[in-house]
């Protein structure tokens, strides 16, 4: 174990991974705990796949908006939100991905890979970030981006109030 976290997980990412991971957790529940239609546009409020990818969104727009704050007065890379969107975006479509696999292979939802498939995106989107961070050659402007990332913050909250009729929003 000891050598994929120094293998696969650099030192850097371990508290965001672990963030997220808690925070997803968390907010598997908070919606229940407090029936608060606010805290419904933020976690999850039913069993559908779409609900669900809010466990990885929202606390990984909280930490990079963190971390953020807590490096300004560093040298940062102009496209910092760029490659936190595409890393979001890559470890959500992994979970729509790996679940809708597995579930149609087996026919049957497992409680242990569910979990799994969460961690494995959270994961995916810290690697996403790396990867892009050391690779990428062109960025799109900083104001498309922050619409990119408003787009999909409002989706969220336009399908939590009023889902399609597909199987993504479906429990």
């Amino acid at each position: 174990m000891k050598d994929f976290l120094n293998r696969y997980i650099p030192r850097k990412d371990r508290p965001a991974l672990l963030f997220l991971i808690l925070a997803g957790t968390l907010s598997h529940f908070l919606y229940e705990l407090t029936g608060s239609p606010f805290i419904a546009l933020f976690c999850p409020v039913n069993e559908s796949v779409w609900e669900h990818l809010k466990l990885l969104f929202f606390p990984y727009l909280a930490y990079s908006l963190w971390h953020f704050v807590r490096i300004r007065r560093k040298p940062y890379p102009p496209a910092y939100f760029y490659f936190r969107l595409m890393g979001v975006l890559c470890g959500t479509l992994a979970i729509v991905m790996l679940f809708y696999t597995y579930t149609g292979i087996s026919g049957r939802t497992v409680l242990a890979l569910d979990i799994l498939i969460f961690i494995i995106g959270a994961f995916l989107s810290l690697q996403t970030v790396s990867f892009f961070t050391k690779r990428a050659s062109s960025i799109p402007s900083s104001t498309v981006t922050y619409l990119m990332w408003l787009g999909i913050t409002l989706c969220f909250f336009m399908f939590t109030c009023f889902p399609p009729d597909i199987p993504l929003f479906l429990e």
